[in-house]
């Protein structure tokens, strides 16, 4: 029997970033909109997932964390440099923060993404995020502010740093779910099966398994020109399965080509004497994500999902079925 997957939106009104955990399921928010995926079949990593969700959701309350990146208009894109310049004066008055430095505030009357900057404060989230004091099973309660600021910049920085102009709609979404009241995932390591599961080929509407990593792996570094990190031995591959998935409902180059520029990664890592620092043979360099599954279009159309799509905000439910 295919296994599907269901995710149910709130469409209740809200500015980006849009983030935030809930308690799962809601049944009181009448503006809702769903989406139905048909999972991948004989797929090892998706059957793992498919076994951990199982043992991981208790139909009747989960937590579940999300992150959800709309296009983005120009003056949405002025608004989140606003935001992101108000959270860096923020962090000066907390006490288990320290400092951005001022170098990074944003240029709040420009359209430049201003790359190098975003580079910097995703590293400052990085290394605040595994302190000692703040990377600790118990710490979310104590310092629950901090989390939220975290995260609240690495979305910023992931929803800027590939900005352009919008020319159509687009909606990447993320979203973790853990094992319950108590908090914390259950996971399992990747081993070189499921690296060799990944793809590079992803097209609108596939659903992906979750980076779900502090941190950039090899693609990331080089999109965003992070040579620093390969000197450091800084790289953070993908690592683990978990319950943890990525909704990809944007058209990058042209369908059944690579969804990664693969030869422009190589000729990056060529040209900076990458493999004098790790060995890109190994099947955790490969490049992609694993693919869980693909939208089922049934009775529906690309237009009617897009608009829909890009007026959720917060989710209401997300489930396991068969079919």
């Amino acid at each position: 029997m295919a296994m599907k997957f269901k995710v149910t939106f709130s469409q209740l009104p809200t500015n980006p970033p849009l983030r935030g955990e809930v308690v799962l399921p809601i049944t009181d928010i009448d503006q809702t909109y769903t989406l139905t995926f048909n999972l991948t079949e004989n797929c090892s990593t998706t059957d793992k997932f498919i076994g951990l969700w199982k043992e991981t959701v208790q139909p009747e309350a989960y937590n579940c964390g999300y992150n959800f990146y709309p296009t983005i208009d120009e003056s949405m894109f002025i608004a989140m440099k606003e935001r992101m310049n108000w959270i860096i004066e923020t962090i000066k008055t907390m006490n288990d923060m320290p400092n951005v430095d001022e170098s990074l505030v944003l240029n709040e009357n420009s359209l430049d993404i201003e790359i190098l900057k975003l580079n910097a404060l995703h590293l400052y989230f990085e290394n605040v995020s595994n302190m000692p004091e703040i990377n600790t099973s118990n710490a979310y309660c104590q310092h629950k502010e901090t989390y939220i600021y975290l995260e609240e910049i690495n979305q910023l920085v992931h929803s800027m740093e590939g900005w352009e102009p919008p020319s159509l709609l687009e909606f990447f979404g993320t979203i973790r779910v853990n094992e319950g009241k108590d908090g914390g995932w259950i996971t399992l390591p990747l081993t070189d099966e499921d690296y060799n599961n990944f793809t590079i080929y992803h097209d609108w509407g596939d659903l992906t398994l979750d980076y779900f990593r502090v941190g950039k792996d090899l693609m990331a570094s080089f999109a965003t020109g992070d040579f620093k990190l390969i000197k450091t031995k800084g790289l953070c591959q993908q690592n683990t399965v978990h319950t943890c998935f990525e909704m990809r409902f944007q058209q990058r180059g042209i369908s059944e080509e690579p969804y990664y520029p693969i030869d422009l990664l190589n000729k990056w890592c060529d040209e900076n004497n990458v493999r004098d620092y790790y060995n890109l043979d190994l099947p955790m360099f490969n490049s992609g994500r694993v693919k869980l599954g693909k939208i089922d279009m049934t009775g529906t159309t690309k237009d009617e999902v897009m608009s829909e799509l890009v007026k959720c905000t917060s989710l209401t439910n997300v489930e396991l079925i068969n079919e």
